[in-house]
């Protein structure tokens, strides 16, 4: 298979994967919760901050104007937009939302105007094909040295200290760079690179091996901590006689990532995590907090409906 065919397959499916997560987004009259972006699925450890609070995310929590979310190491996290919109974080990321607003112009319409900085980290966006017909947006990207205009499309991005880096999947984007002036990726599988320490480099194609990177960087590893909206698995860290005992575990649980909640039982006050999407999602979570966090004593168990 010639290198641009196998390209265009790989960016087929990109776009099949993306498009699946969010298709199904009902649209409406934005509610308080519609003009959010919605946490869609976590792999913790996660977080939102607000001013000097940091908060653990869980899904069905959302996201607004003027808050953080960070992303710690094996993490990732789904964030759905009112439009239709996908949005997925890699590990080690941190996303600002500087503005985010949703506004109903017609009636089965939702327009999004948002501006985001990555801060560090990978970054996808994704705009399904109901979200194309019944969305509008106006969403801006920045990075380190250039700022990303979204209108609709699949597309990869990242910074850390050492590039910024775009890739095009399906669609366009236009570039605002600090070096290279103006110009838009408009091909599937486009790459732009800047390393900040070197002569800057003309666009170019991104290899297989860079498309699938691209493509895993962000993607949630199923068995490994995925928890959704409606998932029934749970971790059960730790049972007490004290409320304040079982309150101090989950604290600590929050401040490593983690969504912890006391519930009272009468067998004792529970330290649960939930929505695991599977036994093996919550195991894994389990498992982890026994290595590094010295959770003893926990199980995993399935929720009533």
């Amino acid at each position: 298979m010639e290198r641009r065919t196998w390209l265009g397959a790989a960016a087929s499916i990109a776009l099949g994967a993306g498009a699946s997560m969010g298709s199904g987004v009902a649209v409406a009259a934005p509610s308080r919760r519609d003009r959010s972006m919605a946490v869609e699925a976590v792999q913790a450890p996660a977080w939102r901050n607000e001013g000097d609070e940091r908060v653990p995310l869980e899904p069905g929590d959302t996201v607004t104007t003027r808050e953080d979310v960070e992303t710690g190491e094996g993490a990732a996290m789904v964030l759905a937009l009112p439009e239709g919109s996908v949005i997925r974080l890699g590990e080690k990321t941190h996303l600002q939302v500087q503005r985010f607003e949703a506004t109903a112009p017609a009636i089965g319409e939702t327009q999004v105007r948002t501006e985001l900085k990555l801060v560090d980290g990978v970054f996808r966006y994704t705009t399904s094909a109901i979200s194309k017909v019944i969305g509008q947006r106006q969403a801006n990207l920045q990075v380190r040295t250039a700022t990303i205009g979204i209108r609709g499309t699949d597309f990869w991005s990242m910074t850390d200290a050492v590039h910024d880096a775009a890739c095009m999947f399906e669609g366009s984007i236009d570039l605002q760079t600090r070096d290279q002036g103006n110009f838009a990726l408009d091909k599937p599988t486009a790459f732009w690179a800047r390393f900040f320490d070197q002569p800057v480099r003309p666009v170019g194609t991104a290899t297989p091996d860079e498309l699938a990177k691209f493509l895993g960087s962000t993607e949630l590893k199923p068995g490994r901590g995925v928890a959704v909206a409606g998932g029934r698995w749970r971790v059960v860290a730790g049972t007490f006689r004290a409320f304040s005992e079982a309150d101090a575990l989950a604290k600590r649980l929050a401040r490593l990532g983690y969504a912890a909640k006391p519930a009272a039982r009468k067998a004792g006050v529970e330290v649960r995590i939930n929505h695991f999407a599977t036994r093996a999602d919550a195991q894994a979570v389990l498992d982890r907090l026994a290595q590094s966090s010295g959770v003893t004593g926990g199980r995993v168990a399935l929720s009533a409906a």
